[in-house]
């Protein structure tokens, strides 16, 4: 059984971040929680980042906070992506695998870059949520398949880790079955996971949504706009489009 998904010395370095799923509201202050990447988890902070203050050039339509470009975390060039290196525009998602509300968001995702085409450059980010017992797992068993089978075998367990979220849930039997299914190596995949082979990296995501003040999944960065939840199609289109306008197009 894979059931502690980081190792101690790990989970001493991790980040303690707690953050709502659905893109609500963080728990509240006096909240700890329990999680695979630390144990008594302080809760989240609002209100406190400058990346996520209100400011008053978001119009009122636009479901979504313009952010000072400087805030905005900046992906590894290895991250998980789809899209040309130099599109216009970039939308940052941070997700986890077992939250729901990011299963609803991902074929709102798939629609943008359906529409924009080589306009969107899409990047994953992971944010496991403390509360979902495999999400981390989930989350490093798809960095497994990226490293192993590339990013088209990655973005195939992508969406049927969340059909199967939105079917019966994550366990470890399906999370292992649907990287197997992506033709990964059995072996190499459970040594990659027991050593935690892909933890840094999940880390550094974790860090950088701490350092952006993000308060929910899924949330995104399209450029230099925030949004969190599971906006529906016309709300993040929206978001695309004012996007490409700040850029003259």
């Amino acid at each position: 059984m894979i059931a502690n998904v980081l190792g101690v010395a790990a989970r001493a370095a991790a980040l303690m971040l707690v953050v709502a799923c659905a893109g609500g509201a963080p728990p509240p202050a006096s909240a700890a929680t329990t999680g695979p990447y630390g144990s008594e988890t302080p809760s989240f902070e609002t209100g406190t980042p400058a990346a996520l203050s209100a400011t008053a050039n978001a119009p009122a339509e636009l479901a979504a906070t313009r952010v000072d470009p400087h805030s905005v975390p900046v992906p590894s060039a290895d991250a998980p992506s789809r899209g040309p290196l130099n599109a216009p525009v970039t939308i940052q998602v941070f997700s986890d695998f077992e939250c729901p509300f990011c299963a609803l968001a991902a074929p709102v995702v798939r629609e943008l870059e359906a529409e924009f085409g080589s306009s969107v450059r899409v990047v994953w980010r992971n944010l496991p949520l403390p509360m979902h017992a495999h999400a981390a797992l989930a989350a490093e068993t798809a960095l497994e398949v990226y490293a192993e089978r590339g990013g088209a075998a990655f973005w195939r367990f992508h969406d049927a880790a969340f059909a199967a979220t939105q079917r019966a849930g994550l366990d470890e039997t399906v999370i292992l079955s649907l990287a197997e299914a992506e033709g990964v190596d059995r072996a190499r995949c459970r040594a990659a996971l027991a050593s935690h082979t892909h933890a840094p990296k999940i880390e550094a995501d974790l860090a950088a949504a701490d350092q952006a003040g993000i308060n929910g999944t899924p949330a995104f960065f399209v450029n230099d706009w925030y949004a969190v939840g599971a906006l529906p199609y016309p709300e993040m289109r929206a978001i695309v489009v004012r996007a490409l306008r700040d850029l003259g197009r």
